[in-house]
């Protein structure tokens, strides 16, 4: 991801003002359709899957994958998990909430296409029942883990 010039730095005041126009951008947004808009206008292919990654990590470590795994599916270094198990264990929860949050609404998407009430033939929910099935799968593999382990 880009970074901020060190030769135009800017004041402790014009960033807070920045940021905080930035998040009100973001938290006027409506909806998924506009969200994409929002930020397929904003940014790069490249920094838009760089946050989509970060994201994924912190899902992945959520749901109790081992970071063998998390480097493997996503291509990370260890240095990068690191530093988001860091941020879910010590941040200010906001990581943890929205991850969590995410996690609940694909279980009761996958709840709901489990029970035929869900739309089906689409690309969107096959990877939905195979990508939360894994995920889930992993959750439930590591809780075993640390059943035996105590």
């Amino acid at each position: 991801m880009p970074r901020v010039s060190k030769r135009r730095e800017l004041t402790f005041k014009k960033q807070k003002l920045f940021l905080d126009d930035f998040y009100s951008a973001v938290t006027s947004l409506k909806d998924k359709n506009e969200v994409r808009a929002f930020f397929n206008d904003l940014l790069t292919r490249e920094e838009k899957l760089m946050l989509a990654k970060r994201f994924q990590i912190i899902m992945m470590l959520k749901l109790g994958y081992l970071w063998e795994e998390i480097n493997e599916r996503i291509k990370v270094t260890n240095e990068t998990i690191a530093i988001f198990r860091q941020k879910l264990d010590f941040g200010l929860g906001g990581l943890d909430k929205v991850a969590q949050r995410i996690i609940t609404i694909k279980k009761e998407k996958l709840a709901l296409l489990e029970k035929g009430k869900g739309r089906r033939g689409d690309l969107g929910t096959a990877m939905l029942k195979s990508g939360l099935g894994i995920l889930l799968q992993k959750q439930e593999q590591a809780k075993k883990k640390k059943l035996i382990a105590s």
